[in-house]
């Protein structure tokens, strides 16, 4: 590195902390299982890129396991490491661009620089630091108390080894090493680490969500539980198969390692359901490997439609609402261009409705206002719609009725609403004046002028005494 000045900090007792680091005689050793089985785990349960086992020798951090680095070795003065071991306590960094220490670090402003990085000391029986397991990633991310814990747990798994190399050191030198006591303690790491790599398993067979793992060409390495009650294929059947094959016949959502993607995925009978995937892409021993958590959105999305239906139906009558006759009048008035056939609108309003409110009360006004409603239904023809527009008033849509019949229907409903209506001990009475206009496609109406046409006709029924049928002046056909 040249003349370059150290930007390292240097612990008090650096010099014992080199002596036993180079007494373990682990610098510039081979790759061991004992170490990369850990930051393989590393990997997958902090779903992180990159992981490593470094030492920090007197000017340079040598890196003892590596997942996603080639690098073996680099110089101290730009190792997030020769941080770590000046302390006990975990080093987090949840961006680095944003940290004074190494935003100008050359492994920070690289492309695809590091952002996150989690750092646990390893230290020796004596308490010595001579390195950390880290967990390294390119986007900035925080750590949750969960990963922190794993990360922990596998860093003791480290230093279990470091402790049983020092242990081996000293009873190489009193010549008595005893092939016992590594027996068992490598038993209890591999103890260890299985019982992490089983909880892990667990986890992911017991998730809700399906869970699958695919290499760089889609062939499916994992198939959980949840995959196979959602997909209705066995594991053993969709192992080793592609999953566009199997559920994304279109080919597989492209995806930003960030967000949610939905799609239609197809199950073994040749239903499609509606999921929402998320893909994570990972490198394990070089190779490409992605997870994908996949989950049904079928009820969600009935949901959506349910609160869209609720949007368009009147609460208190279960009958449409003004906005839905808002969205259906214009539909109607287009089939009747189409068809020649008539189209009449009836607006509806209650007579002697507010004087029944202010004796009896809102509550008995809405019982009164559901019963008219049902009347209301059951005299109109199927084919025909009806809505409450608001408070007291109707309207209803007659298509395909010739005039003649049209009126003997607005006089039908003004006579089934006369019947008193008993509610309690009470007789209520109102009656209705209904206003009729009728559409003729010739005419450049809208919606809106055709509406209000029927509620002018409907004004002069209630003017000519109620309880009435007035049909509107025809549309200026001018227009």
């Amino acid at each position: 590195m040249g003349d370059m000045t150290m930007s390292y900090p240097i612990a008090p007792d650096e010099d014992a902390r080199l002596a036993a680091l180079y007494e373990l005689e682990l610098l510039d050793s081979p790759d061991e299982p004992a170490f990369d089985r850990v930051t393989r785990l590393v990997t997958k349960l902090l779903n992180v890129p990159i992981s490593t086992v470094t030492l920090i020798d007197a000017k340079r951090q040598w890196l003892k396991s590596r997942v996603g680095v080639d690098t073996r070795e680099t110089s101290r003065d730009v190792a997030f490491c020769a941080y770590t071991i000046m302390g006990t306590e975990p080093l987090i960094i949840n961006d680095a661009s944003q940290d004074p220490r190494f935003a100008h670090n050359p492994f920070v402003t690289a492309v695809d620089g590091i952002r996150f990085y989690a750092g646990i000391p390893l230290s020796t029986t004596k308490g010595l630091m001579l390195g950390s397991l880290c967990a390294i990633d390119t986007k900035p991310r925080a750590i949750s108390e969960s990963e922190l814990a794993a990360l922990q747990d596998l860093a003791a798994i480290v230093t279990d080894e470091i402790h049983l190399r020092e242990r081996l050191v000293l009873e190489k030198k009193n010549a008595q090493l005893s092939q016992q006591a590594l027996n068992e303690l490598h038993h209890s790491m591999e103890c260890q680490i299985e019982r992490r790599t089983n909880e892990l398993k667990l986890v992911i067979e017991s998730a809700y969500d399906a869970y699958i793992s695919i290499d760089a060409k889609d062939v499916i390495l994992d198939w959980n539980r949840a995959a196979e009650a959602m997909f209705g294929w066995p594991r053993k059947k969709a192992l080793a198969r592609t999953i566009t094959q199997l559920i994304f016949p279109a080919g597989l959502p492209s995806s930003n390692n960030r967000a949610a993607i939905i799609s239609m995925a197809r199950r073994q009978d040749g239903t499609e359901l509606p999921v929402e995937v998320r893909i994570k892409a990972l490198m394990i021993d070089g190779r490409e490997r992605r997870s994908l958590f996949i989950h049904d959105i079928t009820e969600r999305q009935q949901l959506e439609r349910l609160r869209d239906q609720q949007a368009r139906e009147d609460v208190l009558t279960k009958l449409p609402n003004r906005r839905a006759l808002d969205e259906r009048l214009p539909e109607a008035m287009a089939r009747t261009r189409r068809s020649q056939q008539p189209l009449a609108v009836l607006f509806m309003d209650l007579d002697g409705f507010k004087a029944i409110n202010d004796a009896y009360g809102h509550a008995k006004g809405d019982d009164l206002l559901r019963v008219i409603a049902k009347k209301l239904v059951s005299t109109i023809r199927e084919t025909d719609y009806i809505a409450r527009w608001a408070g007291d008033e109707f309207v209803v849509l007659l298509e395909g009725s010739e005039p003649t019949a049209i009126e003997q229907l607005a006089n039908k409903l003004v006579k089934v609403v006369e019947e008193p209506m008993i509610a309690g001990t009470a007789a209520l009475n109102v009656s209705v004046s209904i206003g009729v206009a009728l559409y003729l496609p010739a005419s450049a109406e809208t919606a809106n002028e055709l509406l209000k046409r029927a509620d002018v006709a409907m004004y002069e029924a209630k003017r000519s005494g109620k309880a009435q049928v007035s049909i509107a002046q025809p549309a200026d056909n001018s227009g």
